[in-house]
């Protein structure tokens, strides 16, 4: 298959990708309690926690959080499993996180996930350091990646995704809260083909003050008002949710910030990421950073790219209000 990457192409600055197995599925689920009042629980979030770490199939979960645009705290298990089937039966209405969402209830609060599952050909993971303490590359060795710093590098890292692959499965896309309609309280979704997702992450626990000043004027400001875009104009970007939230244990080789983003497809990404100002943006200060402290850079920027494949995507929400992540935009499952 055609790579992107021009003829003779050297990176000016190095990136790492994790050594991972053929055979490993990429299979996490953002798993969250919604609290109204905006402020974390932290009962029924051990109780989330415990109720994974029971689960012999878990790889790990990591903490973060976020206050939405209605005002409510989402306290959100990064979780990464094993197999698609553990997943799946930790997350059935009978299983662990029916419990939950009945937990939840019972203290006015509501439940969520956002979960995928793909083969090895269908996702990449990318970063600005060799140590990875995030994700799934976290149990990984990292090499030097030759693909990158280039417009197409993500691309040319998903092996299903050369040539055009996966292409987006929804065309008309239009937004309405489940707020204007009859709501149930439980909303299952199962999402179309190609869905993809995208978790970005920024740490600057390993940088000197110098660097990480810089980080703070020049890249943090353009790397908010980006995701800001994002999360403000979904049926223009086609990013159909976008939560900028906070890593809630930071440290070396860790994440302070990140965002996870759904988009309709991986090519609709692409476009935001070649297109559009706000991106570009993001773009150049990266650039500008790494040309100013490489080789000795410290700052952590990294992503995990993620491309469903049919029957690879799913959200479930529990009494949650109706702008909760992707409920604007799907009708309900039986």
């Amino acid at each position: 298959m055609a790579k992107i990457r021009p003829e003779g192409f050297e990176p000016p600055y190095p990136a790492w990708s994790p050594a991972l197995p053929d055979t490993l599925s990429y299979v996490q689920a953002q798993v969250a309690i919604q609290s109204p009042s905006g402020q974390r629980d932290e009962a029924l979030f051990g109780a989330l926690m415990a109720k994974l770490k029971a689960d012999s199939n878990l790889r790990h979960a990591e903490r973060v959080g976020h206050v939405d645009a209605r005002g409510a705290y989402n306290d959100i298990a990064i979780a990464y499993w094993n197999t698609p089937e553990a997943m799946r039966a930790w997350l059935a209405p009978e299983g662990p996180f029916g419990a939950i969402a009945e937990l939840a209830a019972e203290s006015g609060a509501g439940a969520w996930y956002e979960a995928i599952a793909a083969p090895r050909s269908h996702y990449e993971i990318n970063a600005s350091t060799p140590d990875l303490q995030w994700g799934l590359a976290r149990e990984y060795d990292t090499y030097l990646e030759p693909y990158h710093a280039y417009w197409g590098a993500m691309r040319d890292r998903i092996a299903a995704a050369e040539d055009g692959g996966l292409p987006g499965a929804i065309e008309a896309l239009s937004r309405e809260s489940r707020d204007s309609r009859n709501k149930p309280e439980q909303v299952r979704l199962e999402l179309p083909e190609h869905i993809c997702l995208i978790r970005t992450v920024q740490g600057h626990s390993d940088t000197a003050e110098e660097e990480a000043a810089a980080y703070r004027s020049d890249m943090k400001p353009q790397y908010e008002a980006g995701v800001g875009f994002l999360a403000g104009h979904p049926t223009e970007t086609r990013c159909l949710s976008a939560r900028l939230v906070r890593y809630d244990d930071p440290g070396p080789s860790r994440p302070n910030t990140e965002t996870l983003a759904w988009f309709t497809s991986l090519a609709d990404l692409e476009h935001w990421v070649h297109n559009h100002p706000t991106h570009k943006a993001i773009f150049d200060a990266t650039h500008a950073h790494a040309a100013r402290f490489a080789p000795e850079m410290r700052l952590l920027l990294g992503h995990e790219v993620i491309v469903a494949p049919a029957g690879g995507a799913e959200a479930m929400y529990v009494g949650c209000h109706g702008d909760t992540g992707l409920m604007p935009y799907f009708e309900a499952s039986d």
